[in-house]
């Protein structure tokens, strides 16, 4: 009879560091893991073809004459594997966000790695994978799925991240697809709120985006770079913040909840369904 204490997470790195698996060794040494690592993608990817792996976490460019870990990806999911894989990146992109989530990506690790993300990236990945195979309801089961961004005050940066935003509502929620309507509008709203009033149309400064997307709600935080607004005397508050009014008022009215950070530079936004 095998013992069940012996069994471990079996998780591939594809990446060229050695560093990266000893820091992920280092930040889950709790004997629940086992790492290997190849340092090309297409040997990962010949790897994960010919070995069963719990998670596959792999840097998106490691050559110019081999296959992109997109692409890996791609011919994976092609494959109907289900695998969960993690992207390692040296900077958070959108645009590697939209086509990864449609691929299937379980989330981001974002160089220099942070010991608590990769906890609660790792584990999360590996945890809504097997939670796919459970058949029936378990009574204490909790879906959670999180995801974050930084985005450039432009127009341009916003329509990507709902783009992702959609495709993330699509992928948990596939028998609801077109009824967040509300939320969508709502988000943008928002985003544009941040650029125009929270970044005064400054491009060179950030937003900070994170969804939260549960069995049964969403939150939503969005925060800017600006100087924030006391939030309670909005209405009291005349030059130029007849557009901002207009847009909280629509805000208010699609979400079930709606509130702000104490500076004023973050709104967080609750829909229940």
């Amino acid at each position: 009879m095998s013992d069940m204490s012996n069994l471990k997470y079996r998780i591939l790195i594809i990446d060229n560091s050695s560093d990266t698996k000893q820091s992920l060794e280092d930040f889950l040494d709790d004997g629940e893991f086992m790492f290997e690592q190849e340092f090309s993608i297409d040997k990962g990817y010949k790897k994960i073809q010919k070995q069963h792996y719990d998670l596959i976490i792999t840097e998106i460019q490691l050559g110019e004459n081999q296959m992109t870990g997109l692409e890996m990806l791609q011919k994976v999911r092609e494959s109907n594997s289900t695998v969960p894989f993690v992207i390692l990146t040296d900077q958070s992109s959108v645009e590697i966000s939209v086509k990864a989530i449609n691929y299937g990506v379980a989330g981001y690790l974002v160089k220099p790695l942070v010991p608590s993300e990769v906890s609660e990236t790792i584990k999360r990945a590996i945890r809504h994978h097997k939670g796919r195979f459970l058949k029936g309801e378990l009574e204490n089961y909790r879906m959670e799925n999180i995801f974050s961004a930084v985005i450039a005050s432009e127009e341009r940066s916003i329509l990507k991240l709902l783009d992702t935003v959609d495709n993330l509502i699509e992928l948990v929620y596939p028998n609801d697809t077109g009824g967040f309507s509300d939320l969508k509008m709502a988000i943008y709203e928002g985003l544009s709120n941040a650029v125009e009033h929270g970044n005064s149309n400054q491009s060179d400064k950030n937003i900070f985006f994170k969804l939260n997307l549960r069995m049964d709600r969403i939150t939503v935080h969005i925060r800017d770079e600006g100087e924030g607004f006391n939030s309670h005397e909005i209405g009291r508050q005349r030059r130029g913040m007849k557009e901002l009014n207009r847009g909280l008022d629509l805000i208010h009215h699609l979400m079930d909840e709606v509130s702000f950070n104490t500076k004023g530079n973050e709104i967080n936004l609750l829909k229940i369904f």
